[in-house]
């Protein structure tokens, strides 16, 4: 009866410790340009089933035809005082092609590249057989970095005041200059190793709903997030949300109504 008392009592604390995700999505910029010089600024607030996040975005529409678009985010989450944690910045860019649909709809497809730098402590729970007491230990640090290619196509619809956008975009991950400072819990030793020696492939499929003005919107995203080298390796966390604010700038407005 004892075992299986400390069996119970060291799943729970085993799963009330932090999860360690080395990819949290960005928020994806679909700004749904309709002619050139239009501009798109938005300021989110980002959050997942362990992270939180602060987003900032910019895109540029340089022609009729094509555009350029900036992410920043920079992400938390975890116990800094349990010292089991991570933190990081993510910033990337890109280029794309987009095409306005009859009055409302527009295609759009960017492509682009970026890069993650984070710092991640661990810590967990520790059986002591001899004592029979559970008790929390330090288990190490982490530094790493990732280079990202991505690719992301949208199609939406885009009123004066409400846009919905369905985008899907595929991610490549390469990881490099990691640090495993890890010991005492080879799990999670052994599964920093495996994604340093491999690059990792992501499908984040999205919908975006905007709402307010012409110039100014709220916004509001999900995405999720398909690790598609190996299920097994919960390195991703798998849903992101994101709210906040919009703005659009443009030399002549483009007007739509419903």
């Amino acid at each position: 009866m004892k075992k299986f008392t400390v069996t119970i009592l060291f799943s729970v604390v085993l799963l009330s410790s932090c999860s360690h995700y080395y990819y949290v999505a960005d928020t994806q910029n679909v700004p749904l340009f309709k002619e050139k010089d239009q501009y798109r600024l938005s300021g989110t607030f980002g959050f997942g089933d362990e992270s939180n996040c602060i987003e900032a975005q910019a895109a540029y529409a340089i022609s009729d035809k094509i555009g350029v678009l900036a992410n920043f985010m920079s992400a938390w989450g975890g116990d800094v005082s349990d010292k089991d944690y991570g933190r990081g910045t993510c910033l990337d860019g890109g280029i794309g092609y987009f095409k306005p649909i009859k009055d409302y709809g527009v295609f759009e497809i960017y492509g682009g590249f970026g890069g993650s730098s984070q710092h991640h402590e661990y810590s967990g729970p520790h059986y002591d057989s001899f004592t029979g007491t559970i008790s929390t230990e330090y288990e190490g640090s982490s530094d790493l970095a990732f280079f990202k290619l991505f690719i992301q196509p949208s199609f939406g619809v885009t009123y004066s005041v409400f846009d919905f956008i369905a985008s899907a975009r595929f991610s490549s991950l390469s990881f490099m200059s990691v640090e495993n400072n890890i010991y005492g819990n080879t799990y999670l030793y052994d599964d920093l190793n495996s994604i340093s020696n491999n690059g990792q492939f992501f499908l984040e499929p999205a919908a975006t709903l905007r709402g307010g003005w012409e110039k100014i919107k709220v916004q509001a995203q999900i995405s999720y997030i398909w690790h598609l080298n190996d299920r097994d390796l919960d390195i991703g966390e798998a849903t992101h949300f994101s709210i906040g604010l919009v703005f659009t700038l443009a030399k002549k407005s483009v007007k739509a109504t419903p």
